[in-house]
């Protein structure tokens, strides 16, 4: 074989590669899976939580019909929502997606809904296909529960749970930014609550350690978008502070007796590539 055939069947081998890579990040994108855990809470036994982050708008809301029947389906006793449904990045962007998605949860069962960077991004900028801030609230279900620095107390059955949602300054989520302690949590939503079953809403999970010292029975966050790319053994590629292979990109994490788990989430922004790493929501059983 001459060097011009072994450059050509190189170019061909490359263009295919990739072309099976693209192909694959499609698929992925316009799908996802159902991913269940069980965490033992004491005062919570026999509920479940369904966790949704990170939507981004997900293919123009293509999935909704089938989150919305996977999410009947599941029968959760609550809906947690950990931030980043909207994009907020561009004017032409249609936030009407993510409005559909949360309106068609609540219509399944009680919606908490924290913040996370994109919708504080979209609360400080232009309108949004036709849509400024007070409008896209406006246009969401009365029903859904928003807690932005508090917290809200939901009655389940015979049990009760304080669910905290934590909306950090935009000086933590750029690259190098500020570092996160319990004491800034303290801050933001006060001392937890000891009196019953707590769970934290926190967005980014660069934080892991200072979520754990405050002390959350449970934290639930995202942001990361599983790292991207997720390679075996080695895990996420790279986080939105495009610091590479991220310690938090997802699963379980425990320090002290306080667990954490980051989920992958439903969408994808800027770039729109996700490989071996398929969106997902998120099932928890107390047990």
């Amino acid at each position: 074989m001459n060097k011009k055939n072994v450059i050509q069947n190189l170019i061909a081998l490359t263009a295919a590669g990739m072309t099976a890579l693209f192909l694959e990040s499609v698929r992925e994108l316009h799908s996802f899976r159902t991913v269940r855990y069980s965490f033992s809470i004491p005062g919570l036994e026999g509920k479940r939580l369904l966790f949704v982050t990170d939507y981004h708008e997900a293919v123009k809301g293509k999935l909704n019909p089938s989150i919305l029947k996977a999410a009947k389906r599941i029968r959760p006793d609550v809906i947690l929502i950990g931030g980043d449904m909207v994009n907020g990045r561009k004017p032409h962007e249609n936030v009407r997606p993510a409005m559909d998605l949360i309106n068609g949860l609540a219509r399944i069962a009680p919606v908490v809904h924290a913040y996370g960077n994109h919708e504080c991004r979209f609360r400080s900028s232009r309108e949004f296909e036709g849509y400024d801030w007070d409008g896209y609230i406006a246009g969401l279900d009365s029903r859904v529960i928003f807690v932005e620095n508090e917290s809200t107390v939901l009655r389940l059955g015979d049990k009760s749970v304080r669910i905290y949602g934590l909306n950090v300054d935009k000086d933590y989520y750029i690259r190098n930014g500020e570092m996160l302690t319990k004491e800034d949590i303290d801050g933001y939503l006060g001392e937890r609550d000891t009196s019953m079953p707590t769970v934290l809403l926190a967005h980014d999970p660069s934080w892991f350690d200072a979520y754990a010292d405050w002390g959350a029975g449970l934290t639930l966050s995202g942001h990361y978008h599983g790292g991207v790319i997720r390679l075996p053994v080695i895990g996420g590629v790279i986080n939105p502070k495009y610091h590479l292979f991220p310690k938090y990109d997802y699963g379980i994490y425990e320090k002290n007796g306080s667990p954490m788990l980051v989920s992958s989430g439903l969408g994808q922004h800027t770039i729109p590539v996700r490989w071996f790493n398929i969106p997902e929501l998120v099932v928890v059983d107390l047990i």
